[in-house]
């Protein structure tokens, strides 16, 4: 007993250089990312990047943290996004001496105040009925901004203008690099912030109610409150991410209430992994990247998006953090060595079956846009002939099979690993 007390303040000191070890490399990457894809094309799609990280990690302090399924997160994001743009327009009509690097503030003013209102009445409950309770706002809000243009400016939107304020560092805004510069910027400070939150009792209290609400509340807490005060925070978040993308974009429109936008960033939280703090931003980088470069090379798309987050939801719920997780475990404790043959099995059987996949997926829609007389640039099942039906399937199946067995090979060794560093400990 004496031992473990002595050793405590080792073990927290060790904890702590991990952490900073961790939040110091995350900011070398921000900052050698424009470096390394230094292209507007690619700058842009980082910054949207970031963008999307700062609204999955807003997303998952309800869904990770206090078990509320939301879908009216983009309701919020949208609000903070109507808020910057109005507060560009002001500066740069009125020649305020302020910088546009404050806007997203009015952006996360703006969402938690929308928090603070909406979330008085869809945090009473929990479960399917808070599921069902967003459901019905998020419409509401969305039908409201259709029939208010003058208010929210229809489908044409609301222009403005990043370049008239004061300059923030020199910079005012005018190359893409600088954006995503302020994107970076305040990606790293609500990412600290947010995990912060999940370190406070506030957070530790989140998934109490999560794991337990009526145990909550026997302790004499009330978990309606928990809910309540995780939602504000949550949607002020939302509203940053809302705002900055309303900066880079330079315009925003009533399709930012949209169900598909909450429904999008519900695909990338869970595809990253919502029981890893991580998770929604690998989620982000993996989703973004899916929904804008493929969109550019095949219209099949939004099938791969899906069949993808399928994939994760059925074979690893843990997402894609959840995967690294178990990997880097499997490393740290020394048996690649045992895994790394089913590993390398499972690899190709995964490329088989996607390759198979993909094939048979082009030639599908290569079929059908023929037929029905539009063009097909852009995809890629025009570049394979008539023969590749049989490869493909032969692929795909050959590929199903060889993923098959290497899977359940791949889980008795793991277990028996698993079994064999419990005894070590």
């Amino acid at each position: 007993m004496d031992d473990m007390i002595v050793g405590t303040p080792h073990v927290l000191a060790v904890s702590w250089r991990r952490r900073i070890v961790v939040w110091g490399a995350f900011a070398v990457i921000l900052v050698v990312a424009p470096w390394c894809f230094p292209s507007d094309a690619a700058l842009t799609l980082l910054t949207q990047m970031g963008t999307a990280a700062i609204l999955a990690l807003s997303f998952n302090l309800l869904l990770g943290s206090t078990g509320l399924l939301s879908f009216c997160h983009a309701t919020y994001a949208g609000i903070g996004a109507y808020a910057g743009v109005w507060c560009m327009n002001r500066i740069g009509a009125q020649g305020l001496p302020v910088s546009m690097a404050l806007v997203p503030f009015a952006g996360g003013l703006a969402g938690g105040a929308a928090g603070a209102t909406l979330g008085y009445v869809t945090t009473r409950r929990a479960g399917m009925t808070f599921a069902m309770i967003t459901l019905g706002v998020a419409e509401l809000v969305w039908v409201m901004a259709a029939m208010l243009p003058e208010w929210f400016g229809g489908e044409r939107g609301i222009p403005t203008d990043r370049t008239l304020g004061a300059p923030w560092l020199g910079m005012m805004f005018a190359t893409q690099r600088e954006v995503y510069g302020l994107v970076a910027v305040w990606l790293l400070v609500c990412a600290a912030a947010m995990y912060g939150v999940t370190r406070t009792p506030l957070g530790f209290l989140a998934r109490a109610v999560r794991d337990n609400a009526a145990r909550v509340a026997f302790l004499g807490q009330s978990p309606a409150a928990v809910r309540y005060r995780m939602q504000i925070i949550a949607a002020a978040f939302a509203g940053v991410a809302g705002s900055l993308g309303a900066l880079n974009f330079e315009l925003v429109s009533a399709d930012t209430f949209s169900l598909e936008r909450s429904g999008v960033v519900l695909v990338f939280t869970v595809l990253g992994g919502t029981a890893y703090f991580a998770g929604p931003m690998l989620g982000a980088v993996v989703g973004v990247f899916a929904t804008v470069v493929l969109a550019t090379i095949t219209r099949a798309w939004q099938l791969y998006l899906g069949l993808g987050f399928l994939a994760v939801v059925v074979f690893a719920p843990g997402g894609i953090a959840g995967l690294l997780a178990v990997h880097w475990r499997a490393w740290r404790d020394g048996f690649v060595r045992t895994l790394w043959k089913p590993y390398v099995l499972l690899c190709a059987g995964l490329v088989l079956t996607v390759a198979g996949l993909v094939a048979i997926v082009e030639m599908t829609y290569g079929i059908r846009l023929a037929v029905d007389g539009s063009p097909v640039p852009g995809n890629l099942g025009q570049h394979l002939g008539s023969g590749a039906w049989g490869v493909a399937t032969v692929t795909l199946i050959v590929g199903i099979a060889v993923t098959v067995f290497a899977g359940r090979d791949l889980r008795g060794k793991a277990a028996i690993a698993g079994f064999l560093a419990e005894k070590r400990q």
